[in-house]
């Protein structure tokens, strides 16, 4: 068994939480995991890269190599276009649809593409995707930093080797008191947001 996902995002999307609940859920099973982040300037922004690398073998490296993730979760377009090459075509991508200018696009010196431009180029690369509208839904809920529990809950739906009560749990676990039955609710609809497959 091996799964490498690659979780991608901006600082402040909750990816480094996200990346915490999958790997301790695959821990769980006795699996080997191993992680790594690129955080970069994330305080102010910048981008942040997880990877996450599980099997029930060896592995010799937390960084995955283009091609070989069997899962891109994208926390923004441009970030989760940015790092597709890192996704196996045959993988999965799960993007949520949130658009954050970088530095340059706010300077005016870079313009950042049309949403459909980049949702075809990632079909182009790999057909297998789901794009939610998880910021909008946690900002609805009362909070956008919930961005990452939504995602987790779109992600049990589509990924069949996490199991929805356990995650659930992790998420209640790892959650700071006063944010605990947010989070909660935030990846109980963010499991809706996905159609029954």
């Amino acid at each position: 068994m091996k799964m490498d996902v690659v979780i991608t995002g901006v600082g402040g999307q909750g990816n480094i939480f996200a990346s915490l609940v999958i790997s301790q859920s695959a821990m769980n099973k006795n699996l080997n995991v191993l992680g790594a982040e690129t955080i970069g300037a994330a305080q102010r922004g910048g981008s942040v890269v997880s990877h996450i690398r599980i099997s029930d073998g060896t592995i010799y490296s937390p960084l995955i190599s283009r091609g070989q993730a069997d899962l891109l979760i994208g926390m923004e377009f441009v970030e989760m276009l940015r790092h597709i090459r890192l996704l196996n075509p045959k993988g999965t991508y799960l993007l949520n649809a949130m658009r954050i200018p970088t530095v340059l696009n706010n300077m005016g010196l870079d313009e950042y593409p049309a949403n459909e431009e980049i949702l075809e180029a990632a079909r182009k690369y790999c057909p297998n995707g789901y794009v939610i509208e998880a910021s909008a839904l946690a900002k609805k809920l009362g909070n956008i930093q919930m961005t990452n529990v939504v995602m987790l809950g779109a992600l049990v739906k589509i990924m069949p080797f996490f199991d929805y009560q356990e995650i659930k749990w992790l998420i209640n676990a790892n959650s700071p008191e006063r944010f605990k039955e947010p989070n909660v609710q935030g990846f109980e609809e963010g499991y809706e947001l996905i159609e029954n497959k």
